[in-house]
C-alpha cells in the first residue's frame, strides 16, 4: 500500500480552559464539566475520582445538594439544565465510591477542636486532617452529623450514606466525641487545643410572633424532625398544618404523611412562585396528597380541647422586600379559622450560641467573623457554616468548612491570607439567541422515583439511581462550555472563511479587518472547524483532546500489527457509545476477530488524515461509526460522510476499492450494529482474499 502523507498535529493551546458557569456557581468549584463528560463515556471510576477530589463528602451531596450548578447550566437556555446532582450519584454508586478509603498522616503537633459535627464542622475536620493536624470534633447530641443527622429526613438522606462518610472520616484519624456539649471555649484551650472552629449550626426555630403559638399542639419544624430522626414517633393526630414555604416545611409536611397523617396542609403567605423550597420537593409533596394554601398567614392560635384553633388572614402581594420577593400584605376582613390536631411552624431558624463563648454576635444571632480569615473577636477562634451565615445549603457549609481549614492552617503558620480575586475570564456570558436556535433540543431525563404508595408507606429513599443508558444519555446533553475551538496561530490564518462556513452554530466571524474570531463562550466544541481548516490553525482548548485521536490510533495500530489475524479492520467509533451504554456498546462482545476499535469523543474529530493513516499502517478496511440519533450535536453525520467521501476518492486514485471505507450512523436504519459491521468485515475479507490470490498468481 502506498504511503500517504498525514497532516502534522496542531500545536496545543498554552492557555488554560475556561471555567464553565456550573463550576463557577458551585460553592466548592467542582470540576463538573469533567465528571459529567466522563459519565457520558461510561468511565465511572474516573468520574468518581474527579468528584471525590473536589468534595469531602460527595455521596451526601449526591442526595441532598441544592445544585446551584444546575441553575447556572447554560443548557437551560436551550431546554432544561443537565441533571448534574443525579449524575453525581450515578457515578458514585456505580463507580464504587463506598469502597474508597481516605488516608491521612499526622505531621503537625498543634491540636484543633471543632465544635459541632454538621457539614461545615466535618468538612473542616476532613481538610485539617489532610493537612496533618490532630482534630477532635465535639458533638452535643448522641449521634454525629448535626443537621445532616437530625434535620434531614431519611427518605432524602439515607442514614447508611451518612454513616459511610463518617466512618471514612474516623478512619482518617479524626476523633469524634458525641454527647459532649462545649460550654466554655476557655476549657477547650485549657485542654491543649491551639485553635477552635465553631460550627454550631442554626437549630433554633424562629417564632411567628403571634398570640398562642406556645400553646398545646403547636411544635416547631426543627424539633419535629429532630425527634423523628432520633428514633421517636411523634403523635400528630389526623389533621396537620405546616406554616412555611422552605425545605424544612416540605420535610415536616412529607414526614407527617409518612407517619400516617391523612390530611396535611401547607400554609404559605406568598404564591408558589415565591416559595424558597426546591421545586422538585414541592412537586413530590403535591403528588403525595399534601394540600397547599397560598397567600395565607396565621395571626392567632387558640387551644380548644387540647387542639390548636388557627385563625388566618388572606394576603395579597405588594412591592418587593429586601429578599427581592413581593411583600405579602394582609387583606382586611379576610380572616378565617381552621382547627387542627397539630400546627407545625417552619418559618426559619437561627443559631443559638452560648454566652460563655464570649464571641461577638451580630444580626440574626449569627457569629461575626472577619470575611477573609473567618476569625472571631477571640484569638484562635474561627467560625463558619450556618452559625455565621444563617441557614444555608449543605454544599455552602462544606465550602465554609474547607475555607476554615485553610484559614486555621494560615493562623497556626502565622500567615495572613490574601482575599480571593475573581477573574473575569471565569465568567461566561449567555448563549446568543442564534446559537441557541441551532443547538439540538433534548428532553431532560429525570432519575426514577418510588410510586406514591411506596414512598408514603415509610421513609425509604424516594429517588432512585439512573440506569446506565439513561445516565449516559443525560450526561451527553452537557454543552461542555469553555472547551471550544480557538485559533492557535493567527499569523497563519488565511481568513478563508472555511470555519465560518462549516460551523453549524454560526460562531466564528470575521471582523472589519478580515481577522477571524471564535468566541469561546459560544463555541460548542464539535470540532468540525478543526478538521476542515485548510491551514490547520484551529484546535480545541482542552489539551487532552488535541491529540486524543492520534494517541488512540497509535495504540490500536501498535497492537494490531503484532497480531497475525487478517484482515485488519480499524473502526473509529463514538466513545460515548463504545465505553458507555449506547448502541455501540455491544461491539466489544459481538464483533468478530480482526476488528480494532479507536474510541473518539465525536466522529467530527476524525480527520481525513486519521483515516488515511489507518490504511497506511496496514488496515485492509476502515469504518467510522457515529452515535446517530443519540448525538447531542447537529450535522455530525454530514461532516463525517464528507470526509469519508474525500478519502474514498483518494483510495480510488491509489487503486484501492473505495468500499474498503464506510461510514455508519446508528439510528438511521434498523440494522443491528454488529450485523452491519460483520457484513462490512466480510466484504473487506473478500478484498483481502482477492489480493492474496492475486499475489500467489503473480508468484
Amino acid at each position: 500500500m502506498n504511503t500517504v502523507a498525514v497532516r502534522a498535529r496542531r500545536t496545543p493551546l498554552s492557555e488554560h480552559t475556561i471555567m464553565p458557569p456550573c463550576q463557577v456557581a458551585c460553592p466548592l468549584h467542582m470540576d463538573i464539566r469533567e465528571y459529567v463528560d466522563l459519565a457520558a463515556q461510561g468511565r465511572l471510576m474516573e468520574a468518581m475520582q474527579v468528584i471525590r477530589s473536589g468534595n469531602p463528602f460527595p455521596s451526601i451531596c449526591a442526595y441532598i445538594c441544592a445544585h446551584p450548578c444546575e441553575e447556572a447550566c447554560r443548557r437551560g437556555q436551550v431546554d432544561k439544565p443537565v441533571a448534574i446532582r443525579a449524575l453525581k450519584r450515578f457515578a458514585l454508586e456505580f463507580g464504587g465510591d463506598r469502597m474508597i478509603e481516605v488516608e491521612a498522616e499526622t505531621t503537625r503537633s498543634e491540636r484543633v477542636a471543632v465544635v459541632g459535627s454538621g457539614p461545615a464542622g466535618l468538612a473542616c475536620a476532613y481538610y485539617l486532617r489532610k493537612l496533618g493536624y490532630p482534630v477532635t470534633v465535639f458533638e452535643a447530641h448522641s449521634e454525629v452529623g448535626g443537621m445532616l443527622r437530625v434535620g434531614i429526613p431519611r427518605y432524602r438522606l439515607p442514614r447508611e450514606v451518612l454513616d459511610v462518610e463518617i466512618t471514612r472520616l474516623t478512619k482518617m484519624g479524626v476523633e469524634i466525641r458525641t454527647g459532649t456539649r462545649v460550654v466554655s471555649l476557655d476549657l477547650v484551650f485549657d485542654l491543649g487545643y491551639r485553635a477552635v472552629f465553631l460550627t454550631v449550626g442554626a437549630h433554633q426555630s424562629l417564632r411567628m410572633g403571634i398570640e398562642g403559638e406556645d400553646g398545646a399542639g403547636v411544635v416547631d419544624g426543627a424539633t419535629l424532625l429532630r425527634e423523628l430522626n432520633l428514633g421517636l414517633t411523634p403523635a400528630l393526630g389526623e389533621r396537620v398544618a405546616v406554616v412555611g414555604g422552605g425545605n424544612v416545611a416540605m420535610d415536616a409536611a412529607r414526614s407527617a404523611v409518612r407517619l400516617g397523617v391523612p390530611q396535611v396542609s401547607v400554609l404559605y403567605r406568598r404564591t408558589r412562585a415565591e416559595m424558597p423550597a426546591d421545586p422538585r420537593e414541592v412537586e413530590q409533596a403535591l403528588e403525595e396528597g399534601i394540600e397547599f394554601q397560598y397567600l395565607v398567614a396565621p395571626v392567632r392560635v387558640r387551644t380548644r380541647e387540647g387542639r390548636p384553633e388557627v385563625t388566618c388572614v388572606r394576603m395579597e402581594l405588594g412591592e418587593p422586600d429586601q429578599s427581592g420577593r413581593r411583600r405579602p400584605v394582609p387583606i382586611a376582613g379576610s380572616e378565617f379559622t381552621e382547627r387542627y390536631d397539630t400546627l407545625v411552624t417552619a418559618i426559619g431558624q437561627a443559631p443559638q450560641v452560648p454566652d460563655d463563648f464570649h464571641v461577638r454576635i451580630g444580626r440574626g444571632s449569627t457569629i461575626q467573623v472577619d470575611p477573609v480569615t473567618l476569625s472571631t473577636n477571640r484569638a484562635g477562634v474561627f467560625a463558619g457554616g450556618d452559625a455565621v451565615t444563617g441557614p444555608s445549603t449543605v454544599v455552602e457549609a462544606l465550602a465554609a468548612g474547607r475555607t476554615a481549614a485553610g484559614r486555621i492552617d494560615d493562623y497556626l503558620n502565622h500567615r495572613y491570607p490574601l482575599a480571593p480575586s475573581d477573574s473575569e475570564e471565569e465568567w461566561m456570558g449567555d448563549l446568543r439567541p442564534e446559537t441557541v436556535a441551532t443547538i439540538r433540543t433534548t428532553g431532560r431525563l429525570e432519575p426514577p422515583v418510588l410510586s406514591r404508595e411506596e414512598r408514603t408507606a415509610g421513609f425509604a429513599p424516594v429517588e432512585l439511581a439512573y440506569d446506565c443508558q439513561t445516565a449516559t444519555n443525560e450526561a451527553r446533553r452537557c454543552l461542555r462550555c469553555g472547551l471550544g475551538a480557538a485559533i492557535v496561530a493567527p499569523d497563519r490564518c488565511a481568513s478563508c472563511l472555511t470555519c465560518v462556513r462549516v460551523c453549524p452554530y454560526h460562531v466564528p466571524y470575521a471582523d472589519a479587518e478580515g481577522a477571524i474570531h471564535i468566541p469561546f463562550d459560544q463555541c460548542q466544541a464539535c470540532g468540525i472547524c478543526v478538521g476542515e481548516c485548510p491551514a490547520g490553525v484551529i484546535a480545541l482548548r482542552k489539551a487532552g483532546e488535541l491529540g486524543q485521536v492520534d494517541e488512540e490510533l497509535d495504540h490500536v495500530l501498535g497492537s494490531a500489527t503484532r497480531v497475525t489475524s487478517k484482515p485488519m479492520i480499524v473502526g473509529f467509533c463514538c466513545q460515548y457509545g463504545v465505553y458507555g451504554t449506547g448502541t455501540l456498546a455491544g461491539l466489544w462482545r459481538g464483533l468478530k476477530a480482526g476488528v480494532w476499535i479507536v474510541p473518539v469523543r465525536c466522529v467530527t474529530k476524525v480527520e481525513t488524515g486519521h483515516l488515511l493513516r489507518a490504511f497506511e499502517m496496514g488496515a485492509e478496511g476502515v469504518f467510522v461509526a457515529g452515535c446517530g440519533e443519540q448525538c447531542a450535536r447537529e450535522n455530525t453525520g454530514h461532516w463525517m460522510r464528507q470526509r469519508v467521501a474525500k478519502v474514498k476518492r483518494v483510495l480510488a486514485q491509489l487503486g484501492l476499492q473505495p468500499e474498503r471505507l464506510e461510514a455508519f450512523m446508528w439510528g438511521e436504519n434498523t440494522h443491528d450494529p454488529t450485523e452491519v459491521l460483520d457484513e462490512f468485515a466480510a466484504r473487506v475479507g473478500g478484498f483481502y482474499l482477492d489480493s492474496v490470490l492475486l499475489q500467489e498468481v503473480k508468484r
